[in-house]
């Protein structure tokens, strides 16, 4: 018989200490959200500082948006490929140093900023990569459910600071401002304070790598510092064999993602991240002050005021997954946030074709809607069901798909809106959206009170038929 998460879990030192380690780690998350937004409000002062004209600003803006998720696709790889020689530690701190030259994207000069811009995006890839590995490796069972969507409620965080910070170009703005370099800034002090803090304060490899290395010493000690002391040992065993089948899948190729028994771990983590970056919300949070120049009238204060609402309404709505996530589960979370957002697009799609004060105020709305609604549900959850259901391997291939998608979507939005309007895009993200709904259904298993190996026996039990999910330690 299963038995419920809570229940014969090892108990910890302090559950702050280890939730604060954890939103540690994945501080890097902020930036991901950042980076989001923080140009939304800027480009038009960047632009005038670097004397792009109006003919040019279209393959600018898709440029300098794109060029970002293209750093991340290669941070992604060149992580993949650090985790081999380094700990997980090592690694975010090897991201965090290559963040920090993104310090250089002050300088007013298109190139400059494109190249640091590009750096930022592989430090985000590696970042990305690690983060949620890392957690995976050093959270309790018994509170990674909740845990693992820090990294979403980060990135709906960071999305709100991005926007917030546009609230200087009301005073500072055009071809003499410095703003745009004060916004620039934001991302190397998230990496100076994660690297800060790992290495004062949470020094923690993790505890499998060590054992890998024959550090037995020092993997107790790590555990000593998580676990209560009657738990350190039994811990340790756990760790071993988790060392042991990390062993065994390093003698095998990459390419053992791609067999049965673990193609629907692999299917549900592509899936979910190309539906999270193709659902809608990330083209208003890239191009949500262009969205909103219209419905503005072109007003600075109004399109401001727009942009920084659905900051703020985004930050606010994350928390309601908290009281959601015991009553609803994943499955059903994913289930409702898709159909809402699925049926929001197609009306914002429905009233685009309308041109009225009442008509775009209305829009605005929906669009407020669209972004809480997504924080409240696929940005959080997806974010955690990615490396729950897939190993290190798994994470990787889903996770660079990810930047991917986004990379297309960013590169394309502006000329897409040019071909089938404002309308025809939001129809294509409501049809996503209503696709997912129906896959979640299928395909998707309600994992409420579960642990992580519950979760997989789940999985395990209902297509052992057809595709087989990696062993655990309990379906061994």
């Amino acid at each position: 018989m299963k038995t419920n998460i809570s229940d014969n879990q090892p108990k910890v030192n302090s559950v702050f200490q280890v939730v604060l380690m954890n939103v540690n780690i994945q501080l890097g998350a902020l930036n991901i959200g950042y980076v989001l937004s923080y140009l939304t409000l800027t480009i038009d002062t960047l632009f005038e500082n670097l004397g792009i004209s109006n003919e040019e600003r279209t393959s600018s803006l898709s440029l300098i948006n794109g060029i970002l998720p293209l750093g991340c696709v290669l941070g992604v790889i060149i992580g993949y490929f650090l985790k081999k020689k380094f700990t997980n530690k090592q690694c975010i701190h090897i991201a965090d140093l290559i963040g920090l030259s993104s310090l250089l994207a002050v300088i007013t000069n298109t190139n400059v900023i494109i190249t640091f811009r590009f750096f930022l995006g592989v430090a985000n890839g590696i970042s990305s990569l690690i983060m949620p590995v890392y957690v995976k490796s050093l959270c309790p069972e018994k509170y990674y459910y909740q845990i693992s969507m820090i990294l979403g409620y980060g990135v709906n965080t960071g999305l709100a600071i991005g926007q917030l910070m546009g609230i200087g170009y009301i005073k500072y703005h055009g071809e003499t401002s410095n703003w745009w370099r004060i916004v620039f800034l934001f991302p190397a002090v998230i990496f100076i304070i994660r690297s800060t803090v790992i290495y004062c304060f949470y020094n923690y490899d993790s505890p499998e790598q060590l054992l890998q290395k024959n550090d037995i010493e020092k993997a107790k000690f790590i555990l000593s510092k998580i676990y209560q002391k009657e738990y350190v040992e039994g811990q340790l065993d756990r760790y071993r064999q988790i060392a042991q089948n990390e062993q065994l899948k390093t003698q095998k190729s990459f390419l053992h993602i791609f067999q049965k028994k673990n193609l629907i771990g692999l299917q549900v983590g592509v899936i979910s991240m190309f539906v999270q970056i193709w659902c809608g919300s990330f083209a208003v949070f890239y191009y949500s002050a262009q969205i909103f120049e219209e419905l503005s009238g072109g007003e600075l204060m109004l399109k401001t005021i727009y942009t920084i609402c659905i900051g703020l309404f985004s930050a606010v709505a994350q928390f309601t997954t908290i009281p959601m996530l015991p009553k609803l589960g994943q499955k059903y979370i994913l289930i409702i946030g898709s159909f809402l957002m699925g049926a929001i697009n197609i009306t914002i799609a429905i009233l685009s074709n309308f041109k009225s004060d009442t008509v775009l105020f209305l829009i605005f709305v929906f669009l407020v809607i669209l972004i809480m609604v997504f924080a409240a549900t696929l940005s959080p959850v997806c974010w955690g069901i990615v490396p729950q259901l897939n190993d290190s391997d798994g994470t990787f291939f889903a996770m660079d798909l990810r930047w991917i998608f986004q990379a297309i979507l960013i590169f394309s939005f502006p000329y897409i809106v040019q071909d089938v309007n404002i309308s025809g895009a939001f129809y294509i993200f409501g049809s996503v959206d209503l696709f997912y709904t129906i896959y979640c259904g299928f395909f998707i298993l309600d994992s409420r009170g579960k642990t992580a190996a519950q979760i997989l026996e789940m999985y395990y039990d209902k297509y052992s038929k057809f595709l087989v999910l990696p062993q655990t330690e309990n379906n061994q």
